[in-house]
C-alpha cells in the first residue's frame, strides 16, 4: 500500500499534531477542524487508550490508517443469536452506515457472513440502487473448511464501485435448530479482502461477544477519500503546491500528487521537495 510520503516538516499543518498514537495524520486531514482540511477529514485522537486510538471527528469509527488514496477504518459487525427454544438469544441484525460525500466504500472490500443457517442482505446507493446476498450453510462441523469462504460456513460477495452507503441485514432459515450444537449465532460485516481468515468450525462455535470484539479491534474497511467529490482539477484553484499535479478520480473528486523524483505533502507549502 502506497503511504502519503512528507517531511517532518510538512505532514501538518504548521502548529497540528502530526501523529496519533502510532497512526501519521497528514493534511489534508488533521486532528480537529483547525488542523484539517475541513470536518469531513478532521479526526479525533483519544488519549484515554494505550496507545491513543484515533477516531473520526464523529466520534464513532475508529480510523486504522490513511495513505494518499485510502483510509482504513474498523469494521462493525452484525449478528443474531438463538436459544435451545429457536428464540433470539441476542441480536444487532441491522446495520447501515452513511458515508460523508469525501468518501466510497473500496472496491477491495467483501462482503461476508459466517454461520450454518443464515444469509444477509445487502443494499444500498451508488448512482442507482444496488442490492446483493449471500448464504452461508452447513449441517455438520466437520464438514466446515478452514480458511475458506465458498458458501460452507463462510460467504464472501463484492460490492460494487462508488458506494457511499449500504444497508445489511440479517436473517435465519431455521433459527439454527439444526446446528445449535456447534453454532448458535450468525454474523455479517463488510471487510477488506485478505484481512480476514475464517477459523472453521472454531470461529463458528466461538462465544459471539469474543468473536465480534476480535473483529471488531483488528479487521478493516477500506475507504476510498477524494478532495471536493463533485469537482475535478480543471476548477481545483491552488489546492495542488510545489512540484505536485492534480488529477481527477474515476466517480468524481480529485487528489494531489507529488511529481516524478520529489517527495512530501502536495496539499501543503512548500509542496513537495526534491
Amino acid at each position: 500500500m502506497a503511504t502519503v510520503r512528507a517531511t517532518i516538516s510538512n505532514i501538518a499543518k504548521p502548529g497540528c499534531p502530526t501523529h496519533c498514537g502510532n497512526i501519521t495524520v497528514p493534511y489534508p486531514f488533521g486532528i480537529g477542524t483547525k488542523c484539517s482540511l475541513d470536518y469531513s477529514y478532521a479526526g479525533t485522537c483519544n488519549t484515554s487508550y494505550e496507545p491513543p486510538k484515533l477516531f473520526h471527528a464523529s466520534g464513532y469509527v475508529e480510523v486504522y490508517n490513511i495513505s494518499d488514496s485510502e483510509v482504513r477504518v474498523a469494521t462493525s459487525v452484525s449478528y443474531s443469536c438463538y436459544n435451545q427454544r429457536g428464540a433470539l438469544d441476542g441480536m444487532i441484525s441491522g446495520f447501515d452506515l452513511n458515508l460523508n460525500k469525501e468518501y466510497t466504500f473500496s472496491v477491495k472490500n467483501k462482503f461476508t457472513v459466517i454461520g450454518c443457517d443464515d444469509y444477509a442482505l445487502l443494499g444500498g446507493a451508488d448512482e442507482t440502487y444496488f442490492s446483493g446476498g449471500c448464504f452461508a450453510l452447513c449441517r455438520k462441523q466437520q464438514e466446515v473448511p478452514n480458511g475458506e469462504c465458498s458458501g460452507i460456513g463462510c460467504c464472501q460477495a463484492s460490492i460494487p464501485k462508488g458506494v457511499r452507503y449500504f444497508d445489511l441485514t440479517l436473517h435465519t432459515l431455521r433459527n439454527h435448530s439444526d446446528i445449535l450444537s456447534f453454532n448458535e449465532c450468525g454474523y455479517g460485516f463488510l471487510v477488506e479482502e485478505g484481512s480476514f481468515r475464517f477459523g472453521g468450525a472454531s470461529d463458528l462455535s466461538t462465544n459471539y461477544s469474543d468473536f465480534v470484539t476480535r473483529l471488531e479491534s483488528t479487521v478493516p474497511i477500506v475507504l476510498d477519500w477524494v478532495i471536493a467529490p463533485n469537482g475535478s482539477c480543471a476548477v481545483a484553484v491552488n489546492i495542488c503546491k510545489g512540484n505536485s499535479s492534480c488529477y481527477d478520480v474515476e466517480g468524481g473528486g480529485y487528489r494531489c500528487k507529488c511529481n516524478s523524483g520529489y517527495e512530501g505533502n502536495p496539499y501543503l507549502d512548500p509542496g513537495c521537495q526534491g
